[in-house]
């Protein structure tokens, strides 16, 4: 799928809360595309077809996995996710995607693997580790070339220092639950 085709399949799922993202609004939606792109180059391994960019779960999981911090206001914002994929599978008329969704957003922050690495859900879980990490730890295979080229395809715009900015927000108002979406 073409960048420009993939990037207006995410900001039909995006458009609803484009004012609850505000200034994040390109920086969420560049995470979105570099964890998509980076399915794709982790799940060719196993022969994905379609590749994960052009399939509905991947699509959904990836523009709603995070969403729920601007929608909901909060950093323990995985329900929030979920409940905005949910609506969105609804709405298009894909209640079979909901299971699959579900888990792979649910999932996503997990530490250890969520299932085999050929699965939806441990490649979704991955490919967002990686853009978190912004390829410096944890690769999969995924190449630092591969990465810095992503990268410039589609640039960070603040998305990482949010992050920051957000995690030591949680840290002093939650100090014993910091992470609250981290999973073992």
């Amino acid at each position: 799928m073409s960048t420009s085709i993939l990037r207006a399949a995410v900001d039909r799922r995006l458009e609803p809360w484009f004012d609850h993202l505000g200034e994040d609004r390109i920086g969420y939606t560049n995470h979105v595309l570099r964890v998509l792109r980076l399915c794709d180059v982790l799940a060719a391994a196993y022969g994905f077809e379609p590749v994960p960019s052009e399939r509905e779960e991947f699509l959904t999981s990836a523009a709603f996995h995070d969403l729920g911090v601007w929608t909901a206001g909060t950093f323990d914002y995985l329900a929030p996710s979920v409940d905005l994929a949910v609506a969105w599978l609804r709405d298009i008329a894909r209640p079979d995607l909901i299971p699959v969704v579900t888990n792979m957003i649910g999932e996503h922050h997990r530490l250890r693997s969520a299932a085999a690495p050929s699965d939806r859900v441990e490649i979704f879980r991955r490919a967002d580790a990686v853009d978190v990490e912004m390829g410096r730890l944890g690769r999969f295979g995924v190449s630092r070339a591969e990465y810095r080229r992503l990268e410039a395809e589609f640039p960070d715009a603040g998305f990482h220092r949010r992050l920051l900015q957000l995690g030591a927000k949680r840290l002093r108002t939650h100090p014993l639950s910091p992470l609250p979406m981290i999973k073992w």
